[in-house]
């Protein structure tokens, strides 16, 4: 069964092989199939010869131009590689020394705040030691105000006292004294 199906399929290509070279399969070399060769050799160099001179020379210009085209867009877009990796190194540095200047204008502001905030503490130190002193100054203007109004009331009242217990006339420059050295003493 297999070799009568073998058989069949060399039959039909030996079929074919005699319909596509025709005479020369079966009949051998006759007059007609040697010239129908002849004619065959003579038409492709023919056709040869025509290709050759009217048709290489613009198919090899077309094929040359278009691959001087393709040289040459291939030349470009390396160019363009090239240019694309210098611009992306560029703008990578312009980009750290943007980051590094900023860095800087922070680190710049941060210290002019706190030598700002420093200045302010400082000024409202100095600000608040001077009210500090006015106020004892006043203070002490105030108490010696005070005191001497109390002096000057004791001495007036002990005058008073004195001159009336005393009947003869009394020197109140002496007796001033005498009451300024009665209040240092009781001061000590």
């Amino acid at each position: 069964m297999i070799l009568a199906s073998l058989n069949e399929t060399l039959e039909n290509i030996a079929d074919i092989v005699n319909k596509c070279l025709g005479p020369l399969g079966s009949d051998g070399f006759t007059f007609n199939t040697i010239r129908d060769f002849l004619i065959q050799i003579c038409a492709t160099i023919i056709l040869f010869v025509v290709v050759r001179f009217f048709f290489w020379k613009p198919i090899t210009n077309i094929l040359e131009a278009r691959r001087k085209n393709m040289d040459e867009q291939l030349e470009e877009a390396m160019q363009m590689k090239k240019d694309n990796a210098k611009l992306q190194l560029e703008l990578d540095r312009q980009m750290s020394e943007a980051k590094e200047q900023i860095k800087e204008l922070m680190d710049k502001a941060q210290k002019e705040s706190n030598l700002l905030r420093e200045e302010i503490i400082n000024q409202a130190q100095k600000e608040a030691r001077e009210r500090l002193a006015n106020l004892e100054v006043e203070l002490e203007q105030e108490k010696s105000k005070y005191e001497k109004q109390i002096k000057k009331e004791i001495v007036d009242i002990a005058f008073l006292a004195a001159s009336k217990i005393v009947s003869k006339e009394v020197d109140r420059e002496k007796y001033l004294d005498a009451v300024d050295d009665l209040l240092k003493e009781a001061k000590e």
